[in-house]
């Protein structure tokens, strides 16, 4: 705005002057842009390990026993019992005499005897690890070495 011109000027003289005002504004603008990639690939493989194996067998010891005993009536002959760790096979005999009787002639005996070998085998156990590669600019893939973790560092060594 001009300021006021005074009465005794002449309306010819005054004159008029626009001035712009100019303002300059920052804009900020944010785009995204691929500049590479990283993969994670687990890799599975079959590694060769021999294990040590405890192996339980069970062998029977079979004893005889002569007894020789009378049975008095057919009724006092008794079937298999155990005895501790020992089944008892009773086998009775019919005798003719002037009468007839049971004799218990022998007892087989039957022990359990537990006997441990060993045994080395080899099997195939898989196990994988985790490849991290990362996308150069001309589009092929590079491993990136990573620091080892702490459960790396506890794996079971191979058996040679």
């Amino acid at each position: 705005m001009n300021p006021p011109v005074p009465p005794s000027t002449p309306v010819s003289s005054r004159r008029e002057t626009t001035l712009p005002i100019v303002e300059e504004r920052p804009v900020v603008t944010r785009s995204l842009e691929q500049t590479g990639a990283v993969r994670v690939r687990v890799v599975t493989e079959e590694v060769p390990e021999r294990l040590d194996l405890s192996e339980v067998h069970d062998d029977v010891v079979v004893e005889r026993v002569a007894v020789g005993r009378i049975c008095e009536d057919c009724e006092e002959r008794m079937g298999p019992w155990q005895d501790g760790d020992v089944l008892v096979v009773p086998v009775y005999e019919e005798q003719v005499v002037v009468q007839r009787r049971w004799v218990l002639k022998e007892e087989i005996r039957l022990r359990r005897q537990r006997r441990h070998t060993g045994s080395t085998q080899e099997v195939m156990l898989k196990r994988e690890h985790a490849v991290v590669e990362r996308q150069q600019p001309d589009g092929s893939w590079q491993p990136v070495d990573l620091p080892p973790t702490s459960l790396d560092q506890q794996a079971v060594p191979r058996s040679a």
